[in-house]
């Protein structure tokens, strides 16, 4: 053999491993990245109420860069510790709510966006025949029947990771 041939073969030697150590490289990088990538979009939940005399709501909010999935909710109240995946049933029975949500599995909150739990206002009570004394002692019940809820979410990432479970106890 010549030492061209030598030298060729050499170079295809160098040019062999230095293919391998590329490819390497970059199925390592692709991960990582892919890893970023699943970090920067976890959800982020909290709960929220409005508090005001004429208007009670308890909302939901994803504060997350990343969808979150519900897996189960459940919302807690009373001595008898009663179990709901519906809070407006921890309330009142006989009124219709502005609004209200059954929070079932696999149900999505895109980041950044809420969903409004239990809503009640003075105006929708007033349109249901109540007198604005009846309104506002109801609007006050529905304060003090909210201290003690307890709040339990199971939810995940897009990605289907499993979150920390969120507890609260709404005051």
């Amino acid at each position: 053999m010549s030492v061209e041939t030598y030298i060729n073969f050499a170079s295809l030697i160098v040019a062999l491993f230095a293919l391998a150590f590329s490819i390497v490289s970059f199925d390592k990088q692709q991960s990582r990245a892919e890893v970023h990538a699943r970090a920067i979009v976890k959800p982020w939940l909290l709960i929220k109420s409005q508090k005001y005399e004429d208007l009670k709501s308890i909302r939901l909010l994803n504060y997350g860069l990343g969808p979150a999935i519900i897996k189960k909710a459940e919302f807690l109240c009373g001595p008898e510790g009663v179990v709901t995946n519906n809070i407006s049933k921890l309330f009142f029975k006989n009124i219709v709510w502005d609004t209200y949500v059954n929070v079932v599995p696999n149900r999505s909150i895109p980041a950044g966006e809420e969903m409004i739990l239990v809503k009640l206002s003075l105006q929708h009570l007033l349109l249901q025949g109540y007198t604005n004394d009846q309104a506002q002692s109801l609007l006050e019940q529905w304060s003090q029947k909210k201290t003690g809820i307890v709040v339990r979410i199971e939810y995940e990432d897009i990605y289907g990771n499993p979150m920390p479970v969120y507890n609260e106890t709404l005051v």
